[in-house]
Order: C-alpha cells, then sequence, then structure tokens
C-alpha cells in the first residue's frame, strides 16, 4: 500500500481558525438576541402583571375608586401633596384624626357614606387616597423594575388625557413645593394607537407604543380600567430599551472575549497534544506497520492499536490494522452494540413504567395509580384487615384563574395546593385524580389524627380566603370530604369514595353560602 503524506498540523490550524471565527460569530448574535429577547420577553410579563395587578386593586374599590376620580379631577388644584413625600401614612392619619373629630362613634361606608362628609373631611379622605395610590403606583414600578407607571383619563377635548396618577413628580407652577395634579397632555392617535385603542375597545392591545422622548428609548403597554362596563382611564407602563441595550453590548462582548480566550488556550493544548502524541510518532509508527506486516510480531501490533484512528498518515497505519483484525474489531463491536442497544432498551422500559403512574403537572401519582391503589384496598376489605379513609379535595375558581391570568396560573394554583395537601397528609398516598381534584388514602398517623389534619387544611384555606391582597393562585380556595371506612355501611371502596366526594359537594356549597353572606 502507498503512503498518504500531508500536513496535519497545517490542517487543524486551518480547521480551527475557521472553527473559531465561526464559534464566536454564532455565539455573540445567539447571546446578544436570546438576551435582548428574553428582557423583552420578561418586561412584558412585568408590564402587563403590574397593569393586571394595579387594574385588580383599582376594581376592588369599585364606586370607591370612581368617587375618588371625580373628586380628584373637580377638586386637583385643591390637593397638595408635597413633592418630596415619602408615603400615604401621614395622610392617612390626618384623615382619620379629621373623620374622628367631627364623627365621633360612627364608621365609614356603615353609618355614613364618603358623599355625606363635610368638604374638610372630604378633602382629607381623597387627599389620603391619592397618596395612597401615588405610592402604591411607586411601589409597583420599583418592584417589577419598570421606567414608568401611570393612570391617565380621557379629557373634554378629543385626544386629549389627564394624568390622574404619575410617579414622575412634576412640581406645580404657582408653587413647587406642591406635586402638578392632573396634568392635562394631548395624545396623538398617530403616537399613541394602543393607549386609545385600549380605551375605545375596553381591552388590553396586543402591542405596544414605542416612544423616543425625554424618558428615553421605551416601550409603553396598557390596560383599560373597566368599572361598571364602563372605561373610566387607561393604566400605563412604559419599560425602558436604552440601558439593557448597551448592558446586553457590552456583556455580549465580555462573554465573546471570555470565549476567544478559551477557544485560543484549548487550540493551543490540542496542537501541542497533537504533536506530541501524533505527529513526532508517525514515521516510527509506519516502521512499525511495515514491520508488522513483514513478521508479524504481536508485540508491535499492541503499539500499532493505539494509533488505528486518525487521517493522513494515521491513516495508512490504520489501514494495515484493519487488513488484519477487522473481523475481530467486527465482532466486539457487534457485542457491544447489542449489549447498549439492550441496557438502553431496559432504562427507558423502567423510565417509562415509572410514568405511566406519575402526574405530569404535580409529580405526585396520578389517577392510575389512585385505581391500582384503590384495587389494592378493595383486597384489604376481603380479608377484614382494612383501616383506612379517603379525603377528596377540589380546587376552586380554578377556571376563573384560567381566564383572569392563563392556564399558568391555574397550573401554579393546582400545584401549591398539592403542596399544602403533601404537607398536611405527609404520611398518606396522595393522588390528582382530576383537572383540579385530589384524592388521599388516609392511613397510619394522619388515619388516627384525621379530624386534626382536616381542621389545620380548612383553617389555612380560610386564612387565604381573608388575603384579598395576594394572588388567587397563592391564597387560593379548596373544598375538601372526608369518610372513613366503615365495614357496616360500605361494601365497597368505591363506597368510601362516593361519600367522601359528596362530603366534599356539601363543603364547597357551605363555603358558597358563607361567601354569600
Amino acid at each position: 500500500m502507498g503512503k498518504r503524506h500531508g500536513s496535519i498540523a497545517t490542517k487543524f490550524l486551518a480547521i480551527f481558525f475557521l472553527f473559531t471565527v465561526a464559534i464566536l460569530v454564532v455565539c455573540g448574535m445567539v447571546i446578544y438576541y436570546s438576551q435582548m429577547s428574553i428582557y423583552l420577553d420578561q418586561c412584558e410579563k412585568n408590564a402587563h402583571n403590574i397593569c393586571s395587578y394595579l387594574e385588580l386593586l383599582m376594581k376592588d374599590e369599585q364606586e370607591d375608586f370612581k368617587q375618588y376620580q371625580d373628586y380628584v379631577l373637580k377638586h386637583k388644584d385643591e390637593i397638595l401633596i408635597p413633592v418630596d413625600f415619602d408615603g400615604y401614612v401621614t395622610y392617612e392619619n390626618e384623615f382619620l384624626r379629621a373623620f374622628q373629630t367631627n364623627y365621633p362613634d360612627k364608621t365609614l361606608n356603615h353609618d355614613i357614606q364618603i358623599n355625606e362628609l363635610n368638604d374638610d373631611v372630604k378633602k382629607a379622605f381623597f387627599t389620603y387616597k391619592h397618596a395612597y395610590w401615588l405610592t402604591l403606583f411607586e411601589q409597583a414600578r420599583e418592584a417589577f423594575n419598570l421606567k414608568y407607571t401611570y393612570y391617565v383619563v380621557p379629557d373634554e377635548r378629543p385626544y386629549y388625557m389627564t394624568f390622574l396618577l404619575d410617579i414622575v413628580r412634576e412640581p406645580r407652577k404657582d408653587d413647587e413645593r406642591y406635586i402638578n395634579i392632573g396634568l392635562t397632555v394631548e395624545q396623538p392617535m398617530n403616537t399613541h394607537v394602543m393607549m386609545w385603542e385600549a380605551y375605545n375597545t375596553g381591552k388590553s392591545p396586543t402591542d405596544y407604543d414605542i416612544f423616543n422622548n425625554e424618558y428615553g428609548h421605551t416601550f409603553a403597554y396598557y390596560t383599560p380600567l373597566v368599572i361598571d362596563d364602563e372605561v373610566i382611564g387607561v393604566i400605563c407602563t412604559d419599560v425602558s430599551v436604552n440601558s439593557i441595550n448597551r448592558a446586553i453590548l457590552w456583556n455580549t462582548l465580555r462573554q465573546i472575549l471570555l470565549i476567544a480566550a478559551v477557544l485560543v488556550l484549548g487550540i493551543i493544548v490540542l496542537m501541542v497534544y497533537v504533536n506530541n502524541n501524533y505527529i513526532r510518532r508517525i514515521e516510527t509508527l509506519e516502521s512499525g506497520v511495515t514491520s508488522y506486516t513483514n513478521t508479524k510480531d504481536a508485540k508491535i501490533a499492541k503499539d500499532i492499536d493505539k494509533c488505528k484512528e486518525g487521517n493522513d498518515e494515521i491513516s495508512s497505519l490504520a489501514e494495515h490494522i484493519t487488513s488484519m483484525m477487522f473481523e475481530l474489531e467486527e465482532y466486539i463491536r457487534h457485542l457491544t452494540k447489542t449489549y447498549d442497544k439492550l441496557e438502553e432498551t431496559r432504562k427507558q422500559a423502567d423510565v417509562m413504567n415509572e410514568l405511566a403512574y406519575k402526574d405530569s403537572l404535580t409529580g405526585i401519582r396520578n389517577k392510575l395509580s389512585y385505581d391500582k391503589e384503590m384495587h389494592k384496598l378493595g383486597w384489604d376489605l376481603a380479608s377484614d384487615n382494612a383501616k383506612f379513609g379517603i379525603a377528596v379535595v377540589d380546587l376552586n375558581f380554578l377556571k376563573r384563574i384560567n381566564d383572569t391570568y392563563g392556564h399558568e396560573q391555574g397550573n401554579l394554583a393546582i400545584k401549591n395546593l398539592c403542596v399544602l395537601i403533601c404537607r398536611i397528609f405527609a404520611h398518606s398516598a396522595v393522588f390528582r385524580i382530576g383537572g383540579d381534584e385530589f384524592a388521599i388514602i388516609v392511613e397510619n398517623e394522619d388515619y388516627d389524627h384525621a379530624e386534626e389534619r382536616i381542621k389545620e387544611f380548612e383553617g389555612i384555606i380560610d386564612s387565604n380566603m381573608e388575603k384579598t391582597d395576594e394572588t388567587p393562585w397563592m391564597a387560593f380556595s379548596a373544598a375538601l370530604g372526608y369518610a372513613k371506612y366503615d365495614k357496616y355501611v360500605d361494601q365497597t371502596v368505591e363506597n368510601v369514595f362516593r361519600r367522601a366526594d359528596k362530603a366534599m359537594y356539601n363543603r364547597k356549597k357551605e363555603m358558597k353560602a358563607l361567601r354569600q353572606d
């Protein structure tokens, strides 16, 4: 066989150079666009989340908020809040003192309504409410790292908006100590398309307005405030793009430089390794191949076997080895592949068997696993050796959460409920048997203390219902029904489940009646 000659080192250097350039270009583009995409997606989520959160708080006050809005629009020059105010507590205390002084032994919105207050007390109340909403908007902006949060109300003039709540504390012209409240500014349709779409349609737009102004390069998101089927204003959030663009560019450059340094170092190390372990040994190995071909000395074959992989000069040596050891190598390779396939098949079977009984969302056992456990309990009933109870838990308002906040939040509510159930019934098997329904086979220590466990669960649920300031997937609501196996009543395990399921639905009715009261 003829020898193959070529410069392996030169080819390696050329390949590594092209590889390095390509990797740096691709990595730079991927890093920059992926980070920008992630940031914009996160900004959009933050903006929508904060708009929804503020909308929920405003809607929670309903008529009180409408009265507040109407009052401030009419009396904006009378409300004095300093530019450097640091919260609403001071104004709340001033209102409470004024209310107690003028209306002792009375409760607001119970004994006396807001519109029945005298002018001074009413002014103190709405000054406090304005400071409260300003504080809330500013805290929301800081919490979500947004550029700007504000609330605007349409003016009587076409395409004009009044900034009722504005975290930019612009001083009044007549007295710079106080905030200019209710500034009315023209918002042309061609530059504020999404704002007017939100107001005119009563729905949050899927797109955003882009601005380049004194506040920088920003994207603006909007959510209409609808109370009693009437759009009374628009909640707005602005996301900054300039600062993050610079940060992402610098971060991309730093990462590219780091990758380049690692690649160059790796190439140097690899080239030294290739040179020392392959190129310098080529002539010696070629001589050994020739000697092995002529003498068939097994000792030489062992040396050659170490270098059978490669290209160019090394390939000419590998061909001699292939002609002598092909059948043996093929046989060993076949055995190895067969063993690997068998092992992989066994592992896949184990994984599939485990997944068949596991709920993909919560990680606990699923309906199939529950049916299997019910079958086992049936045998315990037949042997008169059964000591268990069944609890059925159903999540309330899942459809409302899905429709209002999306299925991700609905799934989060299901997961949070699952965590609570598993924590309280830690000594029993928990199953997810439906979309928002769980079953618990209550045994062991939980069976002996079932009433305590149920009382603890319902206490937490009652506490959740009082948390009006928390999201519904955190302060979730659920109903629990429980039935203990009674051999004189229950002929089958299914009877126990039906009694527990019925108790759960009765509990739902009780909870609904309490909410209506």
